[in-house]
């Protein structure tokens, strides 16, 4: 192999390199699906028997999560911070706060975003 080729071959060599990083930097965000929804007050709470909890705000549920239907955020009790949550959800109904946080994917039964972090803002 002469220098002309060898310097071919390197060149090629590392513009794959380069597409490769490029590929798995791009692999990250798109694996990344939690999304930011609006926040809002709670307005309604409603426990279902089946372990889902479904919540509502007074702003809607603007995400941009491709769920079906966006009037209410779903609290399954399989969250390991559903306590937590369920508890922060009411005192913020109560106190007339707004919550705020994330959602990812969409429940398979209410076909809306599923609640994955809750924030409490200040008054």
């Amino acid at each position: 192999m002469n220098n002309k080729e060898r310097c071919y071959n390197e060149m090629v060599i590392m513009r794959l390199i380069k597409l490769i990083v490029v590929l798995i930097m791009f692999f990250p965000a798109l694996s990344c699906a939690n999304s930011v929804f609006t926040p809002g007050k709670v307005s309604k709470i409603i426990l279902h028997d089946w372990g889902r909890v479904l919540v509502y705000l007074d702003s809607g549920i603007n995400t941009n999560e491709g769920c079906e239907k966006k009037a209410a955020i779903v609290l399954d009790r399989g969250n390991q911070h559903f306590a937590e949550m369920y508890s922060s959800l009411l005192s913020a109904y109560h106190a007339g706060t707004k919550v705020g946080g994330w959602v990812n994917g969409c429940d398979n039964l209410h076909k809306a975003p599923v609640l994955s972090r809750l924030d409490l803002m200040p008054k």
